[in-house]
């Protein structure tokens, strides 16, 4: 069986959610001896495609250089060249890393990922995004959605058919959990931990605020940010006005390093009011750290009962449920041994047999 994937998430992401799934997925993948895969990425950006996957899998060139993703010259090298090697090498099946309408299949099968449906959800997608999109689903043979909650959305708001959309969950890296465990980065308090883009659906200016009216949390834990890239004007604005330029603290870093930082965190907190899976959760919960998240339904589907959950509209209930959990050893323990046992639902080589069973439905 003869799988390519397309450049699309390894042009535009440098690091992310994303593209961090689809190498997972392509680390356990090019294990089986009956799969040849090929990643069609003429130019590419992406630092865990070059540090993680076998050269002689990936057909294009490495950029060191800052490029803008929205390059017009690069962005049609990669659909020209891909389109070809298509024609060319006739696949058994096309694996899209994300919404390309442009995608000349004829008669070779289709399979898209859905990580999330955030614009539409928020209403901040407009018509020239949208229909691309749709098109993009409809072409598809098969969608691969990585929640129930954005299998239901799918089929919410683009009236996709249930049978075409097959749930397989991501999963966590625990051969990384026994790594020699690092300092807090620069933070000499214990410290609460947050991962990720600090994008307006993470909610992080209301994890800022909520933080911040706890005198007990600021005497006695720092916030570390961890990734998201640099700390914005605004975002170090907002900080300065709550008044917590000495208490958070910015670190970029590797998975490893990441890994290490959740095994010594107090807690680790994700306020975001909407997300498709929620990959950090199941991260934190891996490497023996308690998790205090929002309860929007999806975190609910993911964590269970081995999480904590706040209102994530509600200041005061995020900070009384902060100080409930983070103050108490026996909830902290017991946080840990259910997020421990939850956490070996999820699996990589899991997530990678069960798309396989996809590709050969599609294939046959």
């Amino acid at each position: 069986m003869r799988i390519i994937y397309d450049h699309n998430i390894f042009w535009s992401q440098k690091f992310g959610g994303i593209s961090r799934y689809f190498v997972n997925l392509l680390k356990n993948i090019q294990k089986k001896n009956n799969i040849d895969l090929r990643v069609i990425a003429p130019f590419y950006r992406n630092i865990y495609l070059k540090n993680e996957i076998d050269k002689k899998k990936i057909v294009g060139l490495y950029l060191k250089k800052e490029i803008p993703k929205t390059s017009f010259m690069f962005k049609s090298f990669n659909k020209f060249f891909f389109k070809n090697f298509v024609h060319s090498y006739k696949p058994s099946l096309i694996h899209s890393t994300y919404y390309n309408e442009n995608i000349d299949k004829k008669t070779t099968p289709l399979i898209i990922t859905v990580y999330d449906l955030i614009h539409e959800k928020l209403g901040i997608e407009n018509n020239t995004k949208i229909l691309p999109k749709l098109k993009s689903l409809k072409l598809a043979d098969h969608i691969v959605s990585i929640s129930e909650k954005t299998k239901k959305d799918l089929m919410k708001f683009y009236n996709i058919d249930k049978d075409k959309i097959s749930v397989i969950y991501l999963g966590s890296n625990h051969a990384l959990t026994n790594q020699k465990i690092l300092n807090n980065a620069n933070s000499e308090k214990p410290f609460i931990l947050y991962v990720g883009s600090r994008e307006k659906y993470k909610n992080f200016e209301f994890f800022l605020k909520g933080y911040s009216i706890s005198e007990k949390l600021k005497n006695d834990f720092d916030l570390l940010l961890f990734g998201g890239g640099k700390l914005s004007v605004y975002e170090k604005k907002k900080i300065n006005e709550y008044k917590l330029h000495n208490k958070v603290f910015h670190k970029e870093g590797t998975d490893e390093e990441l890994y290490q930082l959740y095994k010594t965190a107090k807690v680790f907190i994700f306020p975001s009011i909407y997300e498709g899976f929620g990959l950090p959760l199941v991260e934190a919960m891996a490497n023996d750290c308690p998790v205090i998240c929002s309860n929007i339904d999806v975190f609910k589907e993911i964590a269970g009962n081995a999480a904590e959950y706040f209102d994530p509209s509600n200041v005061e209930n995020f900070k009384a449920k902060i100080e409930e959990v983070i103050y108490s050893n026996t909830r902290l323990q017991e946080l840990k041994s259910l997020g421990k046992m939850k956490s070996r639902n999820y699996d990589w080589e899991k997530c990678a047999n069960e798309t396989i069973k996809i590709y050969k439905k599609l294939v046959t």
